[in-house]
C-alpha cells in the first residue's frame, strides 16, 4: 500500500526542482526486446525509438510515488544527432520546468535531458496533467 503523505502531488512540485538522474542501460537484454518488436537492424546505432522509450522509464521512475489518474498529455522531444549506441548507458535527467492551473486540471511540464558518453543526446518537454 502506497504511503499518501509520500506521493508526488501538484503542490509539492516546484519549477527548477531536480528529480536527479536516471541511468538506464541499453544492454542486450534491452536490444533482444527491440529486434523481438521490430527486427534486426545493421546499425549498432540506438534507434530513436528505444532513446524515448528509457525516457519514459527515466520520467516514471524518477517521480515516485505517483497518484492513479495522471494523463500523459505530450511530450515535445529534440535530438542533438550526438550519436548513442547499444550497450550505452543513457543518462537522464528529470525535473519540473513549471505547473500551472487551467479549467479546473493541474498542468506539470517536465524537462528531460539524456546523455551518452557525457553527450546529449536528446532534450525534451513532458506535460501531465496531475490527478492529485
Amino acid at each position: 500500500m502506497t504511503d499518501e503523505a509520500a506521493l508526488w502531488t501538484f503542490d509539492r512540485f516546484e519549477s527548477g526542482q531536480s528529480f536527479g538522474t536516471v541511468n538506464i542501460a541499453m544492454d542486450e537484454a534491452k536490444k533482444a526486446e527491440w529486434v523481438k518488436l521490430f527486427g534486426p537492424s545493421d546499425s549498432s546505432r540506438l534507434p530513436g525509438g528505444m532513446i524515448v522509450a528509457a525516457m519514459m522509464e527515466a520520467y516514471i521512475r524518477a517521480i515516485q510515488p505517483r497518484p492513479n489518474g495522471n494523463v500523459h498529455a505530450s511530450q515535445a522531444l529534440s535530438f542533438t544527432g550526438a550519436p548513442a549506441r547499444w550497450n550505452d548507458t543513457l543518462a537522464i535527467s528529470v525535473f519540473c520546468r513549471d505547473k500551472e492551473e487551467r479549467k479546473g486540471r493541474k498542468w506539470v511540464s517536465f524537462g528531460v535531458e539524456a546523455s551518452a558518453g557525457g553527450q546529449v543526446i536528446m532534450t525534451g518537454t513532458i506535460r501531465s496533467i496531475w490527478a492529485a
